[in-house]
């Protein structure tokens, strides 16, 4: 029973990695159009970069959350996970909700970098005029 238990919890973990895969690259795919016309706008040429370090940095935010929850405890083991199913799949989850917060951070982080450029950008141009 002990390595099927094992087995489990490796498939809960993965699958959670996974789900956080998925979602950041859900949220690339719901953004990509407002993401490039608004860059167009505030970046110009240098646009590329910028939605190349926004892919990233989403991608790995998401990846990142989900890694940071530990099955193991603080002595190095997972015996509490392998004595209970239902605390496996209570890591699983918190393992997902730790990547949607992660994702949500990065988002608002990324939403006040491209205020905060556009504000740069307008002051320029209604100087230059």
């Amino acid at each position: 029973m002990k390595n099927w238990a094992e087995l489990q919890i490796s498939i809960i973990f993965f699958a959670g990695i996974a789900i956080a895969l998925l979602t950041s690259i859900l949220v690339l795919v719901l953004l990509r159009q407002n993401i490039k016309n608004g860059l167009k706008k505030i970046a110009g040429k240098s646009n590329i970069i910028w939605t190349r370090s926004f892919k990233v940095t989403v991608i790995l935010a998401g990846l990142l959350g989900a890694m940071s929850i530990s099955f193991r405890s603080c002595e190095g083991n997972y015996d509490k996970l392998l004595e209970s199913k239902y605390e496996t799949v209570v890591k699983g989850f918190l393992q997902i909700s730790k990547s949607y917060e992660y994702l949500t951070y990065i988002l608002v982080f990324w939403f006040i970098i491209f205020s905060f450029y556009y504000l740069i950008i307008k002051k320029r141009r209604l100087e230059e005029n």
